[in-house]
C-alpha cells in the first residue's frame, strides 16, 4: 500500500484543518483522518488537533491491530467528540470539527465521518462513492434544487447540520468497501473539494509519485481558492501496484498489465520480421 498526505493554510490567518497518516509496523494496516475546525480561530485548531490526538492515541493503544474496524472506529470517533465536549464551557458558540477516518488492512476498508469533509473511493480512476455531506447544500443537492457542482459556491456551503464537539448527540455515518489491486481513498476538507474536481483527484492517484501528486494539487487548491481561499488538508491510500502491472500516464490512466503490453509489442516485431514481401 501506498498513503501521503498534505496541507495547506490557504489565505487563512491560522491552520484549522488537521490530518494524520499511521501505518502498522508490518505496513499491513493504516490509518488516515482529516478534521476541519469550526468555532473560532484558536478554538477551531483546538478541536480539529484535539479529536485526532484522540483518534492517534486510539491507533497506539491498539498497536494498530483493531480486532473489529467498524467498531473500533466508531469508538474512536466517539472518544474526540466526548473530549471536545469535556472541554466546553459553553453551548452558545462550542467549538467543533468536521471528521472522516478511514482504516485500511489487507481484506477491506472501513471508514467513518461526520461534517461535510469527504471521503472519495475510486477503483483506478473510476469514482466508485463518495461520503455524504451532513450539509444543508447536500440536502438542497438531494431534493434537485441544485446540481452537485454547484455544492461548492452555495451560500449556505458552511451550514452543517452534524459536528463533533456540537450539543444534541452525535451523528456518524459508516462505509465499507473490499479491496483490489487497483483500490484507493482520498480523505479531504471542503478546502480541497471546492477546488479540485473528482476527475483531476483521480488523476493523482493513479499518478507516479502521490506524495508528490498530494503536495501540487494542495498547491492548486490554495491557488484557486484565491485570497478567501480556505484552509486544506488531504490524505490518500492507495493499494500498491502489483507485479506485472505497469502505471502508464495517459488520457485514462488506467492500470495496464505489463505482460499484456510486452506481449502486444512482440507481437507487432513479429509480424514485421515474418510479413510476406511481394514479388513480380
Amino acid at each position: 500500500m501506498e498513503t501521503a498526505s498534505a496541507s495547506d493554510i490557504g489565505a487563512r490567518p491560522e491552520q484549522q484543518d488537521a490530518v494524520t497518516v499511521r501505518v502498522s509496523d508490518d505496513g499491513r494496516r493504516a490509518l488516515l483522518a482529516v478534521a476541519d475546525g469550526m468555532g473560532g480561530h484558536a478554538a477551531g485548531a483546538w478541536a480539529s488537533h484535539t479529536a485526532i490526538a484522540t483518534i492517534e492515541a486510539h491507533w497506539e493503544q491498539c498497536n494498530g491491530m483493531p480486532t473489529r474496524p467498524a467498531r473500533w472506529l466508531e469508538t474512536v470517533a466517539r472518544a474526540a467528540h466526548d473530549a471536545l465536549r469535556a472541554e466546553i464551557a459553553d453551548d452558545t458558540a462550542p467549538p467543533g470539527t468536521t471528521l472522516v477516518v478511514l482504516f485500511v488492512d489487507e481484506s477491506g476498508a472501513w471508514w467513518v465521518h461526520c461534517g461535510d469533509s469527504r471521503l472519495l473511493h475510486f477503483r483506478g480512476t473510476r469514482l466508485i462513492e463518495r461520503t455524504r455531506d451532513h450539509s444543508r447544500v447536500q440536502e438542497l443537492f438531494e431534493a434537485g434544487m441544485i446540481r452537485e457542482e454547484e455544492m461548492a459556491t452555495h451560500p449556505d456551503q458552511n451550514h452543517l447540520l452534524a459536528a463533533l464537539g456540537m450539543p444534541g448527540g452525535l451523528r456518524l455515518d459508516h462505509g465499507h468497501a473490499k479491496r483490489h489491486p487497483d483500490s484507493a481513498f482520498l480523505l479531504c476538507t471542503d478546502g480541497f473539494w471546492e477546488q479540485i474536481e473528482p476527475a483531476e483527484m483521480a488523476g493523482l492517484l493513479v499518478s507516479d509519485d502521490l506524495s508528490r501528486g498530494l503536495d501540487e494539487a494542495v498547491r492548486v487548491a490554495a491557488r484557486r481558492g484565491g485570497p478567501r481561499g480556505d484552509n486544506i488538508a488531504v490524505a490518500a491510500w492507495r493499494s500498491g501496484a502489483p507485479r506485472g502491472f505497469d502505471r502508464l500516464r495517459h488520457r485514462g490512466g488506467s492500470l495496464v498489465p505489463s505482460t499484456l503490453l510486452g506481449g502486444i509489442i512482440l507481437l507487432a516485431v513479429l509480424a514485421i520480421l515474418f510479413w510476406p514481401v511481394g514479388g513480380g
